[in-house]
């Protein structure tokens, strides 16, 4: 009550819910962390899918999954989580980068966001959308109707930086060799992932990770998620519906053409946002097992409080599980 009269809200009061989203990708992390190079990725997805829902439906908050898997039947687009009073829709995928962990290669994580209901931005159900992402030292520096080239001199000028000493994060896809292309002849750097729609756009809002873009034709689903975490973290995403043929254009329809600010793909006023790293990389260590205790870091958003939190965590562990 003291705090409350100076005006200092106590921990309760504030009820920040990128705290408890942190105990559902810390479980998923945690599970699927074990099968770390044993070569199948269909039992990471699950293992990490199954500890995920376990602990959300435990959390006593419910709502509407919109942004899941689609290669899990429990916790895909439309699934209902039972819960307490509170509801959310979520965005989430309990391990990005399964074929990561399987393979025992870096970068794989576990994600949630959430928000109010209605929160997401109701778009046409395409696959793909062409994006482009930097962090808040060049918050409107990206202009989608701009080339890449023009795009990255803006994003170099507003770090105060040259161009040669960017670097630019891209997944590893046929469709992205002209985008590499470019990067290249316009003197940036460029890395690139195997997997991670989110973690790539994450990366390069985040300060610190070495990235200072990230440029692609990525994931509807993933790119809604993302725009959840850049808008914590102040940084700047533009997105755009690429179709795939002609189906997809129809469903765009007047659409095409647009560009969707962070604003516009997330127009939520309270978000949330929990990372948990599995395999380590730039954007966040992995887990690791000591004797009796397994360690997580993770990264925590929440846009109604303003707070960006990494959170290390120690977990007794007994047993394990295969």
């Amino acid at each position: 009550m003291e705090q409350q009269r100076r005006g200092i809200p106590s921990f309760q009061a504030r009820a920040e819910l990128s705290l408890e989203l942190v105990h559902a990708t810390e479980a998923a992390a945690l599970a699927c962390a074990r099968q770390l190079g044993k070569g199948d990725p269909d039992r990471v997805s699950e293992i990490a899918g199954e500890a995920m829902r376990r602990v959300l439906e435990d959390s006593g908050l419910g709502g509407r999954i919109v942004l899941g898997p689609r290669n899990d039947p429990n916790l895909a687009s439309g699934a209902s989580l039972a819960g307490g009073e509170r509801t959310f829709d979520f965005g989430l995928f309990p391990v990005e980068g399964a074929s990561q962990v399987a393979r025992g290669s870096a970068n794989a994580v576990s994600i949630i966001a959430a928000v109010e209901p209605g929160g997401f931005a109701q778009l046409p159900a395409v696959w793909y959308v062409e994006k482009m992402v930097a962090g808040p030292g060049a918050r409107g520096a990206i202009d989608l109707d701009d080339s890449i080239t023009d795009n990255l001199r803006r994003i170099a000028f507003a770090r105060d930086a040259r161009v040669q000493d960017l670097t630019v994060v891209i997944l590893d896809r046929p469709r992205h060799q002209e985008i590499i292309a470019e990067v290249n002849a316009a003197g940036a750097r460029v890395r690139t992932l195997e997997e991670g729609d989110v973690a790539g756009a994450v990366m390069a809002a985040v300060p610190g990770t070495g990235i200072d873009a990230a440029i692609g034709i990525d994931g509807l689903h993933a790119t809604l998620i993302a725009a959840c975490a850049v808008r914590c973290l102040g940084g700047e995403l533009q997105a755009r519906l690429w179709p795939r043929n002609e189906e997809e254009r129809a469903l765009i329809g007047e659409l095409a053409g647009r560009t969707y600010g962070v604003a516009d793909l997330v127009p939520a006023a309270d978000v949330a946002v929990a990372i948990t790293g599995v395999t380590g990389g730039q954007l966040l260590p992995g887990v690791l097992f000591g004797s009796g205790y397994a360690e997580t870091s993770s990264l925590l958003m929440s846009s109604r409080h303003a707070t960006i939190r990494r959170l290390t965590t120690r977990h007794h562990v007994v047993g394990t599980t295969n």
